[in-house]
């Protein structure tokens, strides 16, 4: 495919949000292991002062992204053929706008089943004609097994995280953008996140050989402020490997790689393998994708879990 007719058009970018002009987010269907700065459940829950303070942002992201999504319902419509929107929806720095849900359980994880829900956009802002800002918050919430014996299970927001790269609007056969990723404090309890303020680098380069889509996002953030003992030095490569199928029916397998250097070599990695498949589909004039993946982990730390499987639904918005 001609990479330069695979991007949104460019007055679709970075349109500033009305009352009836909304955004989109970018789906990340695969195993979730973007949640910086997690212990590895050996903490009892402690609650700080200002995680109230850090909590509260992130329920008022929350709320913002759920605007931004009835926002993009209000002005939704069917203008893109499901193929064409098969093929930008696998590539975060298309320009695609779109709101994303995603239900993950990671399995055999501290000896129980970690449920995390996140609440993800992409919002790309038009930098003059050449060049797109692509924003991408997340908001994730959690229930795992509490850390002490008889505790029970442990929920609340995790930490928040907004990656930001800089992509040109008009590309060869390699798509690329660089940026930055900054990590929010708002994790409610302690086995949820870091007390910490994170931030690093972050790149992303994706070529669309047709029918594929295939690409990686590395990231890398070092903490710099916050309270807790612990640091936070997090490694993240996310690769996304989609096949479009005729009708906007698509086979991927999207996960992230993680690494934590503070912790022991024997507990450093994460390594998911597996995938799943997903379909684009119209219901009147607003465009759906749902997915759903399944990933088993050969590489993960002692409290990591087994395998994961993970269901999407991103509202996308042409």
């Amino acid at each position: 495919m001609n990479t330069e007719t695979s991007r949104v058009p460019e007055d679709l970018l970075g349109r500033a949000p009305t009352s009836t002009r909304g955004l989109d987010c970018q789906d990340r269907s695969g195993p979730i292991g973007r949640v910086h700065g997690v212990p590895d459940g050996h903490h009892a829950m402690r609650f700080e002062p200002h995680k109230g303070r850090a909590a509260s942002l992130g329920i008022v992201l929350s709320i913002e992204l759920f605007c931004m999504a009835a926002a993009g319902i209000a002005r939704a419509e069917q203008t893109t053929s499901v193929e064409d929107l098969a093929t930008l929806r696998a590539n975060p720095l298309s320009g695609l706008r779109n709101v994303s849900l995603t239900y993950q359980a990671n399995v055999d994880f501290a000896d129980g089943t970690q449920s995390l829900w996140e609440l993800e956009a992409v919002w790309p802002f038009a930098l003059g004609k050449d060049w797109s800002l692509i924003t991408n918050p997340t908001v994730p919430v959690m229930a795992q097994p509490g850390s002490e014996p008889g505790e029970g299970r442990v929920a609340g927001l995790g930490d928040t995280t907004v990656t930001a790269v800089v992509t040109p609007t008009k590309t060869g056969s390699l798509i690329w953008g660089v940026g930055g990723e900054l990590q929010l404090p708002t994790a409610t309890a302690r086995e949820l996140g870091s007390s910490r303020w994170a931030a690093g680098p972050a790149l992303g380069l994706f070529v669309e050989p047709a029918p594929w889509t295939i690409g990686v996002l590395l990231e890398n953030v070092w903490s710099f402020a916050g309270g807790g003992g612990e640091q936070v030095n997090d490694f993240n490569a996310e690769y996304f490997l989609t096949w479009n199928l005729p009708r906007g029916w698509f086979l991927q397998s999207n996960a992230t790689v993680t690494a934590d250097w503070e912790a022991d070599d024997a507990n450093r990695w994460t390594v998911p393998v597996g995938g799943g498949f997903g379909k684009v589909f119209a219901v009147g004039k607003q465009s759906l994708s749902p997915a759903v993946q399944a990933f088993y982990n050969p590489v993960r730390p002692s409290s990591g879990p087994d395998w994961s499987a993970s269901i999407s639904l991103q509202l996308l918005f042409p």
